[in-house]
This record gives C-alpha cells, structure tokens and sequence, in this order.
C-alpha cells in the first residue's frame, strides 16, 4: 500500500484530512491511515481515492509501475499548467514518450490534451495542437463520452481565437456552452478539468466583449471553487470579474475588492505567475 503517494495527492490538491473525509469517513479515520497505516473498508478507501483523483490501484500497486509514474508527472504538469508555470509543465511533458502510455486511454488522452493546452497557452505550435486535440476527438474518445472531449473543444476554439478565425472559435466554445452546466463531477481531478473549461470559455466571451456570458460563468466558477474546497483557479476567475467590471464601470471599489480577493489567493496558493498578473494590471489601470 503506497500510503504517501495519497498523502502527497492530497497535500498537492489543498486538502485538510478534515475536508477529503468529510462525508466519507471520520477524520480520525482517515488519520488512522495516513499515520498508522490501517487501512479502512475497500468502499471508505474508493471513496478517498475517487475525490482525489487517484485510481485505487495507484496506491495498491496492481498496475505497471512505470506507467503510474508517468501519470503521476503528468498529473504536476497539470498543475504547473494551472498555476501557469508553463515551463515546468514542458520539461515534463517533452520527457514523456506517449508509447509507455500504451494501453491506458485515459493517460494517452491526458497526454495529448496537456500538450495542447500548452502549445495554445505559451505560444507553440498551433497546428501541433490541432494534431494533439484531434488524437482526442477522432481517434481516444470518438463517442465524446470523457471531459476531455471537452477540453479538445475548449483547446480548437483558442486555436481558432488566436488565428482569428471567429466563426471556428465560436464553433468550438458553443459545442462547450451548451452542455456545461449538465457535465458530471466525479472525482476532483475532473473538478479542475471542469473549472478549466469554464475559465477558458468566460476568458473567451469575456475577449469578445459578451462580457453577460463571461460573468455568469466566472460566477458559476466561483460556486463550483467553493462548493468543492478548490481555491487553484479562484484567484484567476476573481481577477478575469475585476477586468469585466472595469471595463464596463471603471474603476470602482467592486473591482478592488475583486482584485484583493484574487491577490489573496494568488499568495495562498503561491501563484507566483498569477501574482505578477495582477500587480501590473492593478499598477497600469491605476486601482
């Protein structure tokens, strides 16, 4: 039983054993656990692994070791990718041969929409990244029945932005739209899948001036942060309100108090990238 690996998963996701038990099991439980190594039910312990994100043979070893260790870098480059530390992410990515991801759909998908969302975000190769999203679409996941189905969506559509190509960009977010408010949430690892796509959809409407979509759905960021204990993202969607809010009403104490709020939980989580962000939109705009 790798009993750290789940300690590391949840001290990487942010979370108190108060908060992963919560629901679940007793907090003494879990403690019991992680410090003593007694194991608790089958059922208790796929519960725990499912809100962090980690298949129950990850941590039981059932599966191939190499395997497991590449899904675990891809898992810090998801979220180095999410604190915007881009390099990071790509000193793993460029590490990993796709072909040790033989046989595990699921890893293959995160693989190449990983290295999508990195070829769109840190100016690569856009056709690099159609290539990688498209591996998705008609080939891992042809009946669109994961999230990353979704998130290939989402990574056509800012493909098609920063080519300017407006009608396919709008192709792609509203195949999203439509469907966003109904997707399941399972495990927390689809919680930051999901927060991502409604970031980069309201990052998109909120560039094309429909800032009415763009704030309803940072709004629905903010709940969905709060109602699953996720704080990654919530600095970035409270940062994007501010924006939104200046752009219509100037300046205001509502924008500061936004842009406190996103400054607050850009240092709680240590978001260096996000910080500096802040700091000279705040300095340039005079807040």
């Amino acid at each position: 039983m790798d009993i750290q690996t789940f300690i590391d998963k949840r001290k990487e996701l942010g979370l108190s054993q108060k908060e992963l038990s919560n629901g679940i099991c007793t907090q003494a439980t879990l403690s019991k656990f992680e410090n003593n190594g007694k194991i608790p039910s089958l059922k208790i312990l796929i519960q725990l692994c499912n809100r962090l994100g980690l298949s129950l043979d990850s941590i039981i070893g059932v599966t191939d070791g190499k395997s497991q260790r590449v899904i675990k870098q891809m898992n810090q480059a998801e979220f180095n990718l999410i604190i915007q530390e881009y390099d990071d992410s790509w000193g793993i990515i460029k590490a990993i041969d796709p072909k040790d991801l033989e046989g595990d759909r699921d890893a293959l998908m995160q693989y190449y929409y990983l290295k999508g969302y990195l070829n769109v975000l840190d100016d690569g190769d856009l056709f690099d990244a159609v290539f990688d999203f498209n591996r998705i679409l008609s080939e891992l996941d042809i009946h669109g029945e994961t999230i990353f189905t979704f998130l290939s969506f989402v990574g056509m559509g800012m493909v098609y932005a920063k080519q300017g190509d407006n009608s396919k960009s709008e192709y792609y977010f509203s195949k999203v739209f439509n469907d966003i408010y109904t997707m399941s949430i399972d495990d927390v690892s689809k919680i930051w899948r999901y927060i991502n796509i409604i970031f980069y959809c309201a990052l998109y409407y909120s560039e094309r001036n429909d800032l009415e979509t763009a704030n309803a759905l940072l709004e629905y960021g903010v709940k969905v942060c709060a109602e699953n204990h996720v704080t990654y993202y919530i600095a970035r969607i409270y940062a994007q309100l501010a924006m939104n809010e200046s752009r219509v009403n100037g300046n205001n104490k509502k924008v500061r108090g936004l842009m406190n709020k996103a400054l607050v939980f850009s240092e709680f989580n240590q978001n260096e990238k996000e910080i500096e962000v802040i700091k000279r939109w705040v300095a340039s705009n005079k807040v």
